[in-house]
Order: structure tokens, then C-alpha cells, then sequence
């Protein structure tokens, strides 16, 4: 009788367990980052972090920084992130910074993939059709055109 229950216990455990694994999405992040040297007196380095649940892209950060030798450079580099981003300054859930400090330019982007209107960022631009698909970015997706340009990707 004490040995069926415990063999009742384990298979329970086994049950309970197999059940709620299934149950639990996939959740984790993704970083990507990448560090250049176009020229001399100038670096460029990208960290982009992304969320996801479920192989889908929930929320995505991007961080670029330009550092300089001549800060005078900066100025352009702001004028050129400003002119990029304007088409996206009145989209909810897509949210872009640029901020100087010394020598470094920081540009911050945050699209919210869960709320934004995937079907106005393909308006805007229509190379956001290579990653977005029914609406989604799929994790792997974003993995592989990161990695064609150059960035060392890992999940965690």
C-alpha cells in the first residue's frame, strides 16, 4: 500500500511537471551587440536588446553611441539621426532619444512590438517588411539580419 502511493506521488510529480513546462511560454532576451571603427577618430558601437515570449519580439531596445575625436562631428551625426527618426516621431509605442555628452552621441530607440502599428512602421519604411510578418517579428528573424550585419548575438 506505502509503495503504490509513493509510485502515485511520482507519477503526480511527473504529471504536474510535464504539464506546467508546457504551460510556461518562452520568455527570455536577447542581446546583440557590435563595435566598429569606420574611420580613424571615430567608434561606433550597438547594443540591442530584445524581449521576446514565444519566439515573438515583445519589446526591442537599441542603443548606438558615435564617439568622436572632433566634436564637431556630433553636430552632423545629431542632424542625420533627427532626419532619420522624424517619420517615426508620432507613432505610439516607438520611441527614439539622441543625447550628447562630450565626445559621444547616444541615439535610444524603444518599439513596443506588442502595441505599435506594424502596418504603419511598414509605411514608413518598407524594408521593416523583411523582419515583420502578420503583424510579428519573429526572435530568429531578428537574430539573423542582425547577424548579417555584423553583430554577435546571444539568448538568454
Amino acid at each position: 500500500m506505502r509503495k503504490n502511493k509513493i509510485i502515485l506521488s511520482i507519477f503526480m510529480i511527473l504529471f504536474i511537471t510535464i504539464c506546467c513546462t508546457g504551460c510556461n511560454p518562452e520568455t527570455g532576451t536577447m542581446t546583440c551587440t557590435m563595435s566598429s571603427y569606420p574611420t580613424d577618430g571615430i567608434k561606433l558601437k550597438s547594443v540591442y536588446k530584445a524581449d521576446y515570449k514565444n519566439n515573438i519580439v515583445k519589446i526591442l531596445k537599441s542603443t548606438d553611441q558615435v564617439t568622436v575625436e572632433d566634436k564637431d562631428y556630433l553636430n552632423t551625426y545629431e542632424e542625420k539621426l533627427a532626419e532619420l527618426y522624424e517619420p517615426y516621431k508620432n507613432l505610439k509605442y516607438y520611441k527614439n532619444e539622441i543625447e550628447i555628452k562630450g565626445k559621444t552621441l547616444t541615439s535610444t530607440t524603444i518599439i513596443n512590438y506588442d502595441k505599435i502599428d506594424t502596418d504603419m512602421l511598414i509605411k514608413i519604411d518598407e524594408g521593416n517588411s523583411q523582419l515583420i510578418k502578420n503583424g510579428k517579428v519573429n526572435i530568429d528573424d531578428l537574430k539573423e539580419a542582425y547577424k548579417q550585419n555584423g553583430f554577435n548575438c546571444k539568448k538568454q
